[in-house]
């Protein structure tokens, strides 16, 4: 099959680098213009399986598959249980619809896996993830100057300087540091490993342009994040990066609008209200510790519970996200759903290093291995905000799990 010159793949192609550089809640008629993309995507998807006999042969051979490995089998358990949810939940709608978007990332999951099973279509797509990346912090950049596109909100005055968040595309800076995260990594490895000079040059410069976007989120949570990562690949690739990333690391300290959100990481005031949040999660689990509250239902249970519990009332917040990706699939989806969830996250980390260990691709080694220390930040990340529930970055999560999987299965196929 030639799946290099399928529409298909060329659609696969478009998503990959459109969605970000798309200003995130861009509808046309009611319907998110990513979404309409995806849907393509999805259509195209059904008339080559209709006519193509070798696409019904992977097809068939990919159903198959999914009840023989392990991660697909998380991942249809946890998908099982959020539309088992949708019928006990309080909004069916709102369960219904993030339903709906993990199921959309199975289905990107399963594409990537089965039908561009190929080295070089793989390493195609990636290089389409790293220059939309780059494309999107270098409109970071200017956005930090000019804020054109950026809301005034995270545009913050303190006595002495101004801090101005970036978000480029997306909703807020900690969604779209989460999106950085993930992909800064794979391209310092890339940088690392590049024995050419002027690739070596544009993965460095790259690699920049993302530290420094991440800096301009001046987002807490991407602080630590970046500190995780570094201190996996230290361990995993070189101790002597520990000198590189310290340095760096000392270095942003002297700005002290970067200094300022440090010291807040400890910051009793600043904490209050996750730590609310949090317990209001909590309660939820111990009320509903077998099935949760339902698919997306911990905002429409919310206010019902601080109401219960006055000590979780915070600025009168209503309808607020539980601000920790785990206890809230905990309290909407019970004890079957964290397990399968947790599953899926250890799952994803074993394979990812299976490759980048068995492969002897330096670019596929490099990416990977980068790979593996996003995932571990972003997991850790994940503990203080809801980032699995963000479709910019949690899209590319996928996307990394996908591509792994789809090099795994052509070499075991091979």
């Amino acid at each position: 099959m030639k799946n290099k010159y399928s529409i298909l793949y060329f659609l696969m192609c478009v998503y990959i680098v459109i969605m970000p550089l798309i200003q995130e809640g861009t509808n046309f008629k009611g319907i998110p213009v990513s979404d309409i993309l995806l849907g393509i995507v999805i259509f195209v998807y059904l008339i080559k399986i209709i006519i193509e006999k070798a696409a019904r042969e992977r097809f068939i051979y990919g159903i198959r598959d999914l009840f023989s490995s392990t991660l697909s089998i998380c991942i249809l358990i946890l998908l099982g249980i959020m539309l088992l949810s949708t019928s006990y939940a309080l909004e069916k709608p709102l369960a219904l619809k993030e339903s709906a978007r993990f199921l959309a990332y199975v289905f990107i999951f399963f594409v990537i896996k089965y039908e561009f099973n190929t080295k070089k279509l793989v390493k195609n797509l990636l290089k389409c993830y790293i220059f939309t990346a780059g494309l999107l912090s270098i409109f970071g950049i200017i956005q930090h100057f000019t804020t054109i596109g950026l809301d005034k909100k995270f545009v913050e005055h303190y006595p002495g300087y101004t801090v101005v968040r970036i978000a480029t595309t997306m909703f807020n800076p900690n969604a779209y540091a989460a999106f950085l995260i993930l992909i800064i990594f794979p391209v310092v490895m890339l940088t690392i490993y590049e024995k050419n000079k002027n690739i070596k040059g544009m993965y460095g410069i790259i690699s920049v342009l993302l530290f420094v976007n991440i800096i301009m989120t001046y987002s807490r949570n991407a602080q630590v994040g970046v500190c995780i990562g570094a201190v996996v690949l230290c361990v995993i690739y070189s101790y002597k990066l520990i000198i590189a990333f310290g340095g760096i690391g000392i270095l942003t300290l002297f700005m002290p609008s970067v200094l300022d959100r440090v010291r807040a990481l400890t910051n009793d005031s600043q904490n209050e209200s996750r730590i609310k949040l949090w317990k209001t999660a909590i309660m939820m689990i111990k009320d509903h510790p077998i099935l949760g509250v339902g698919n997306g239902n911990y905002i429409s249970r919310y206010n019902e519970y601080v109401s219960k519990y006055k000590g979780l009332s915070y600025n009168a917040y209503k309808r607020y996200p539980a601000h920790n990706s785990y206890l809230k699939v905990e309290s909407e989806l019970g004890i079957i759903g964290i397990v399968s969830f947790l599953a899926v996250l250890v799952t994803s980390l074993i394979r990812v290093k299976k490759l980048f260990t068995i492969t002897n691709d330096k670019f596929i080694k490099a990416f990977y291995m980068g790979a593996f220390a996003s995932m571990i930040a972003f997991f850790f990340m994940n503990i203080s905000d809801n980032l699995f529930f963000v479709p910019m970055a949690t899209t590319y999560f996928w996307f990394l799990i996908a591509t792994a999987e789809s090099l795994l299965n052509s070499s075991e196929i091979n």
